[in-house]
């Protein structure tokens, strides 16, 4: 593809000025995720340690959706949020955010974020800012909804960047489908766990939980090991879950918001069934 000077511009800065932690920002279908790994490649060939962290829940980047991820020199890390919906995930995210960019030792962050920026989308932007404390925001494109959020944030270094000329705007359906092979991605290597029901939270452990149910797998509280799908609940005693997670490191399954299909389409929970444990 054709890369903008402006972009290899602000990627020599991020170099030249020893930037750690760089937050890039813009509206959806202008070229981020792009633009991010140009980042992320160029501070690697510079020699840095460099980390590649994805905020946005829908649009993935990095990993599975549904969670925060992450590419590291250790590899994937993951935060489960439970929902592509990043307002009814909001603290799970924001806290998977702060926890993700804690637990690295490298020495440049690049943060991807999701373009929703107006309404709640700029509280969340703003609750992002100050989980990671930026030293650099980076907006690509223009708007005036990125001009309110660089104003709340003005005390932080920031620079513009024009959108990329190849980018186009997708359809709804379109990224529907995209969440649809990422997951269908992340499970094509799956197993079947037999898991004893009290992994789950005490709230669950009775009440009957839908088939096909995404959950999270972890082995603390604050480690996450991977996604699941609940299959089956065997005479009330065993849980079946279909997960690329070995199975002897699983110690809690704490269930999300959505329900995956046989062929990965997404479907919310009721209202009344939507339990996010922490």
């Amino acid at each position: 593809m054709h890369v903008p000077p402006a972009w290899n511009a602000a990627a020599q800065s991020i170099h030249r000025h020893g930037f750690r932690r760089v937050l890039v920002l813009g509206e959806k279908d202008r070229g981020k995720s792009t633009f991010c790994r140009i980042l992320a490649e160029t501070a690697a060939q510079s020699g840095r340690r460099t980390a590649l962290l994805d905020t946005d829940v829908g649009q993935k980047l990095v990993g599975p959706p549904a969670c925060v991820t992450m590419d590291d020199p250790q590899g994937l890390s993951l935060a489960f949020v439970g929902t592509t919906n990043p307002v009814l995930g909001w603290p799970r995210l924001v806290e998977g955010t702060r926890r993700l960019a804690q637990q690295t030792d490298a020495d440049c962050l690049i943060v991807n974020t999701s373009g929703l920026l107006t309404g709640p989308g700029r509280s969340l932007k703003a609750a992002k800012i100050d989980a990671l404390r930026p030293d650099l925001l980076i907006a690509v494109g223009e708007g005036q909804s990125l001009d309110a959020i660089a104003h709340d944030a003005s005390a932080l270094p920031s620079l513009c960047v024009p959108a990329s000329p190849e980018a186009r705007r997708k359809t709804d359906g379109e990224r529907r489908m995209a969440r649809r092979e990422a997951f269908r991605q992340y499970f094509s290597q799956s197993g079947v766990l037999k898991l004893e029901s009290g992994v789950l939270p005490p709230s669950h452990v009775e009440a009957p939980l839908p088939a096909r149910l995404l959950v999270r797998l972890s082995n603390e509280p604050n480690h996450d090991l991977g996604l699941g799908l609940l299959l089956n609940r065997i005479e009330g005693e065993i849980l079946e879950v279909l997960s690329p997670v070995v199975e002897d490191g699983v110690l809690r399954v704490h269930p999300g918001l959505l329900i995956l299909g046989d062929d990965f389409t997404e479907k919310h929970l009721p209202v009344d069934r939507r339990r996010m444990s922490r």
